[in-house]
């Protein structure tokens, strides 16, 4: 077992490249492998599951990072077009952020060391690199949560699967987005759903100044009572019922709207039982509507039927989209450590959406819902639909809020 929390095997690289983009000015990377926990106790130990995270200095071009394990003789693709992002796009100069990968071993065996390949390039690759930086890097233990607080009964974890995205689509007409400032609250145990909506509405709060005062910490717990969620989950429909009752009774201007649904109606409206409100139903989940409603500075959450996330940002072209996301991986509230709180503070999680199914924390799995909150009025529509090319690829952006 290797000790908590402790990251080593952090690689400085400085990588070959596709085509001549400028390399970041720093950049190191680390492998851990998971660790997973259900209601605060350890249940799977050295798991098929490994965690690449990566951090550098911003540049102004969006790269990509690549990983093969045992090159040569057993190679394995574990990394597959992480992205690298501008300063542009987060507002940011320096940026961390993590993705789940394949360790290709079997459950229970404790890994201490992979020889990876490393590769930066200026377009996503289509295929496993056979060039680059080859290293021994010495694996780090991280922890994740398998039902971190939807009462779904699920709380088996997932093995991992083959990335259902394919590079190989031209590289062309790209979007991003990006919620800069986006928090990151640190979240009491089985409170993923009020967490997650926490921080939409702190960061709604900051970018349109509703005056809430509150804590994220007070704003959680308030959430958290309004959806009837005692540290033991809840559902989409009263993670609804809450951000209902808490806009209504903190006076924010915000029409609240969805996707999907478990226990949301799929047909027609939701209608709050103690009269705060009603909640659009949008139909069916698709990436346009994700990808639409983001743009226009809406905050939106996500539900499978093992986690609650806030998305963050997405980059999208052809068929391929992918998109980030924060959450807490730890749950422990108060008794959360500082080396905790730092990893929660710097935690942005790159992952896919394809034909409906995500994978925000045990494995691939179906996008159960997805909640929006719009301010009223929405801001001009002709102003959030200006995009602008960036950098020598062109990929357009939408404008950062």
């Amino acid at each position: 077992m290797r000790r908590a929390l402790l990251r080593v095997g952090m690689w400085a690289v400085s990588l070959a490249l596709v085509c001549p983009t400028p390399l970041w000015a720093s950049l190191t990377f680390s492998l851990d492998q998971v660790d997973f926990t259900q209601d605060g106790s350890l249940v799977v130990a050295d798991s098929e599951w490994g965690q690449f995270n990566v951090a550098y200095d911003q540049g102004s071009s969006l790269e990509w990072i690549n990983l093969v394990a045992n090159p040569g003789s057993d190679p394995q693709w574990i990394v597959q077009n992480h992205p690298l992002v501008p300063s542009s796009l987060t507002g940011t100069s320096s940026f961390s952020s993590t993705s789940y990968f394949d360790l290709g071993i079997t459950r229970g065996t404790d890994l201490s060391s992979l020889d990876v390949l490393a590769l930066v390039t200026s377009t996503p690759l289509s295929g496993a690199p056979t060039s680059g930086s080859l290293q021994t890097v010495d694996l780090g233990e991280a922890f994740a949560i398998i039902n971190s607080g939807v009462p779904s009964g699920f709380t088996a974890l997932n093995p991992p699967t083959p990335i259902p995205v394919s590079f190989g689509a031209p590289f062309l007409g790209v979007e991003t987005g990006w919620h800069t400032g986006m928090p990151n609250v640190v979240q009491e145990q089985n409170f993923c759903g009020p967490g997650a909506a926490t921080n939409s509405l702190h960061w709604l709060n900051a970018q349109h100044n509703y005056g809430l005062t509150q804590t994220l910490e007070e704003t959680q717990t308030e959430l958290a009572g309004n959806m009837g969620n005692a540290n033991t989950g809840n559902w989409d429909d009263t993670e609804v019922q809450g951000k209902l009752q808490y806009a209504l009774e903190h006076n924010l201007p915000l029409e609240i709207h969805y996707t999907g649904g478990v226990k949301l109606p799929t047909n027609g409206n939701y209608t709050e039982p103690n009269g705060n409100g009603t909640a659009r139903n949008d139909g069916p989940i698709t990436w346009e509507w994700l990808q639409r409603e983001f743009a226009r500075g809406q905050d939106i959450e996500l539900m499978t039927n093992t986690h609650w996330v806030v998305m963050e940002g997405f980059i999208s072209w052809d068929d391929v989209h992918l998109f980030g996301y924060r959450d807490d991986p730890f749950q422990n509230g108060s008794a959360t450590t500082p080396a905790q709180l730092q990893t929660i503070n710097n935690r942005h999680v790159w992952t896919y959406f394809s034909n409906g199914r995500v994978h925000i924390g045990n494995g691939d799995e179906v996008l159960q819902a997805a909640v929006a909150e719009s301010p009223i009025p929405e801001p001009s529509s002709l102003l959030l639909l200006g995009l602008g090319w960036l950098s020598c690829f062109g990929f357009r952006r939408t404008p950062r809020v």
